[in-house]
């Protein structure tokens, strides 16, 4: 099977049997490069995601764009929760904190980073609070079986809860996270493997959610008048809040732990990175998702603004 016939198949059946035919046309005369082929593979989950088939090919493809763009701009967040998680353990009783207080510029970055955790959490809570809220509403009105995933975050958060709470109350009679020790170490990756779990499981269930509803637009009693949000486009602007928010993150990040390994080099060496690995290799990682989760989110939010030009 050639590259274009592979990536037709990356279609639903029904989508194919409509639009297979000028779709193996376009792709003989627009198929170009590398980043070409991506964009037809998202355009393969865009169409995975389709609301209606009596909708017109413009109106559906600018919905679904939009709404894979709140998807991704959701997962890349979750991504960088993680690379904080990362970054926090690596300042965690180090002596990049004092180091980082004395040094205007050092502080400014962290201020920066500081600033962009906020900025980008109320961004994903705003865009994402109308769209929530009329899934939740709807999982008492439906006898969907998915609706169910409604209860994957919470259960994700109480299980990290547990863990922490059971282990802190373990290390408390048995003192074993006072020095290093194998079991020590054990219960401390255990929490991580419970975080990351939890945070893939979590947005895997928004995920199925959101790309399993029909929520083009909505309607609130805002001060009892009814107010109409066409949800993802009330989403879009803050999903590139926080996207831009992200790449200050990211930006910061780097010139902090640039500046930092200038100044004090030795503070690189040795394993105090997260639960006590390789110092160099956990700000690698750090950096790593970083990148990975402002690439996700860029990507996102350029389609989606191609699609809204076009429009």
């Amino acid at each position: 099977m050639n590259v274009r016939g592979w990536l037709i198949n990356l279609y639903p059946r029904s989508w194919r049997e409509r639009y297979g035919d000028e779709f193996e046309i376009l792709l003989e005369e627009c198929l170009r490069s590398p980043f070409d082929v991506l964009d037809v593979m998202l355009g393969a989950l865009d169409a995975h995601l389709e609301l209606s088939q009596e909708k017109n090919w413009r109106s559906m493809n600018m919905i679904n764009k939009l709404r894979s763009t709140i998807l991704f701009v959701f997962a890349a967040y979750i991504a960088f929760i993680i690379a904080g998680f990362s970054l926090t353990g690596l300042m965690d009783d180090s002596q990049l904190v004092p180091l980082t207080r004395s040094n205007p510029v050092l502080s400014a970055s962290w201020t920066a980073i500081e600033a962009g955790s906020v900025i980008g959490l109320l961004a994903i809570v705003i865009g994402g609070a109308p769209l929530a809220w009329t899934i939740i509403r709807r999982a008492f009105t439906s006898q969907r079986r998915d609706l169910r995933l409604l209860l994957v975050p919470p259960a994700a958060l109480f299980l990290l809860a547990a863990y922490f709470f059971g282990m802190v109350y373990f290390a408390f009679n048995s003192h074993v996270l006072d020095q290093p020790s194998p079991l020590g170490r054990a219960l401390m990756w255990g929490l991580i493997a419970v975080f990351v779990a939890g945070a893939i499981a979590s947005t895997a269930a928004v995920w199925t959610l959101i790309s399993h509803t029909d929520v083009e637009q909505e309607t609130f009693q805002l001060m009892g008048k009814p107010a109409t949000f066409k949800l993802y486009e009330f989403a879009y602007r803050p999903a590139v809040i926080a996207s831009a928010a992200m790449i200050v993150m990211f930006v910061s990040t780097i010139i902090w732990g640039r500046l930092a390994y200038s100044l004090r080099p030795d503070l690189f060496t040795g394993n105090m990175g997260v639960m006590m690995t390789s110092t160099r290799g956990s700000f690698a990682f750090t950096l790593i998702v970083m990148a990975f989760a402002v690439s996700l989110a860029c990507i996102g939010i350029f389609r989606a603004r191609s699609s809204r030009m076009k429009s």
